[in-house]
Formats: C-alpha cells, sequence, structure tokens
C-alpha cells in the first residue's frame, strides 16, 4: 500500500478545454501513490441541453434537474466525459475505471427536501460505500473515476454535486480507515482542482492567493465580504472532510500546484 491517497476533483472550465485537461490529466497521473477521480460536467450538460431544446434552470449557481436533464447528464457524466477521462489516463499506463455513484452502490443519495426551491432531481448524500473504493484501489490497483450521479436504492437515479462527492468519499474512507485504528493508515489529500490558482483574498485579482486557510481565517473574510460565491461550497466541503480525518485539503489549479505550489492549503 503506497503511503498517500490522493482523491481529486476536476471542476471548473477544465473539462471542456481538451488542451487543459490533457495537461491535468498528466498532473494527476504524476501524483505518488494511490488515486480516485471524482468530475461533474455541468458546463458540457448545459452546452448539449440548449443544443437539444431543452430548458436549462439555474438558481444561485445551482442546477435545477429536470427529468429530461437527468437523462441528458447519464449521457454526458457516465457517458462522453467518463469515457473521455477513462481513457486519457489508460493511455498514460495507469489502468482506471469508470464509475457512477449508482455503480457498486458507491454513494446512496435521498432527494433533496423541498424547502424554499425545488431542486427537481438532486439528491443529499446520506451514505458512502468505502470498502469497495478500497478494494480498487489496493487490491485491483485501478485508479476509479467517479462521475457526480447517485442513487435512492429505490430505482431514482439523482444529481449530485462533485464537490461534495469528493469531499464525502475522501471523509468516508478516513472515517473507515481511522475505525480499524491502523497504526500506518495512509494519508488522505483531497484536492479540488479548477482554473483558478486557489481561494482569492481579492476575485477580481487571480494574484491574490491565499496560501494558507483555517477556520478563523475563513470566518473572518467570509464576514470582510472578500471571497467569492463560487469557491463557499468548496470551503465548506473542505471542513467537512477535514472534521472527518481527512489529512489535508488543497484548493488549487493542479498544473500551477505540481509546477509551483501554487494554491490553498485548508486545515482546521
Amino acid at each position: 500500500m503506497s503511503d498517500f491517497l490522493h482523491v481529486v476533483k476536476i471542476g471548473g472550465n477544465v473539462i471542456d478545454d481538451e488542451q487543459q485537461l490533457n495537461k491535468f490529466i498528466e498532473c494527476f497521473c504524476s501524483l505518488n501513490g494511490s488515486k480516485l477521480l471524482v468530475h461533474g460536467g455541468g458546463i458540457a450538460l448545459s452546452h448539449m441541453a440548449k443544443r437539444l431544446g431543452i430548458n436549462v434552470r439555474m438558481i444561485d449557481g445551482r442546477r435545477i434537474t429536470s427529468e429530461e436533464e437527468l437523462n441528458l447528464a447519464k449521457m454526458v457524466y457516465r457517458g462522453k466525459i467518463n469515457i473521455d477521462i477513462v481513457n486519457k489516463i489508460n493511455i498514460r499506463g495507469q489502468n482506471s475505471i469508470g464509475l457512477s455513484g449508482v455503480d457498486g452502490n458507491i454513494i446512496e443519495a435521498i432527494k433533496r427536501p423541498v424547502k424554499n426551491i425545488d431542486y427537481g432531481l438532486v439528491g443529499d448524500i446520506v451514505k458512502i460505500n468505502p470498502q469497495i473504493l478500497l478494494e480498487m484501489l489496493h487490491q485491483w490497483s485501478v485508479v476509479p473515476v467517479i462521475c457526480a450521479l447517485a442513487h435512492d436504492t429505490k430505482g431514482q437515479v439523482l444529481n449530485i454535486n462533485a464537490d461534495t462527492i469528493a469531499s464525502s468519499i475522501a471523509g468516508s474512507i478516513a472515517s473507515f480507515e481511522n475505525a480499524k485504528k491502523k497504526k500506518s493508515k495512509q494519508k488522505i489529500n483531497l484536492i479540488f482542482s479548477f482554473e483558478k490558482d486557489g481561494v482569492l483574498y481579492d476575485p477580481e485579482d487571480d494574484t491574490s492567493i491565499v496560501s494558507k486557510m483555517d477556520k478563523n481565517k475563513f470566518h473572518k473574510l467570509l464576514n470582510k465580504g472578500s471571497l467569492s460565491k463560487g469557491i463557499l461550497p468548496k470551503l465548506h466541503n473542505a471542513f467537512k472532510a477535514l472534521e472527518k480525518g481527512v489529512d489535508q485539503v488543497i484548493i488549487c489549479n493542479l498544473l500551477n500546484y505540481i509546477d509551483s505550489k501554487k494554491g490553498t492549503i485548508i486545515t482546521l
């Protein structure tokens, strides 16, 4: 067993830019240790929906998922994007396997309860199956590539936020390993990789990177209104993962983090 497990979420515009995606996959494959990749594909989904005349509804950046759009997400996420990423990893000499949260009951969810907004067929995670993922990683020596879909175990597939999936998987593996009380467990790194180099003091200045952030700093920047709305879900998911025993969370552009250590390291 290697010393590190990297749970990496790819996001932003990287998936939709062939050149950037190839660079990302090169960096991902260069990480030492076991690896697991989580992806969404919301931009590609929206583009395809519009081409097919399917109405795309977003509220505060969150997708309202209709049955039509969910069916399209199955094709775009689990189909084209997942297969393309798996293929790019495989041709670089690392065996990978494409999955959704439905496969092997990896992710169980419930339809998000209606409060002020009905998000449609969007799910909230209730259970992760870490054992099957650890078996893939350590017994099969493959790289799981998981898209942002899960199910409610009663037949309904649900659209899930990919940041939340990555955080939940990393946290569940950490909790499972800690429960075994192993003296030499793997260090688990959760990496949110997107087009920016990290959390920014000023959302309009890409060079204003916050190199380190804990909860105190987070609340100070939040109260000042310095943080962009788009980064808040990543930060909330980062702290949740750390509270479950994940060793380190990094928000970065993976390419620039590997080359020059640009990024934001999150701690409690």
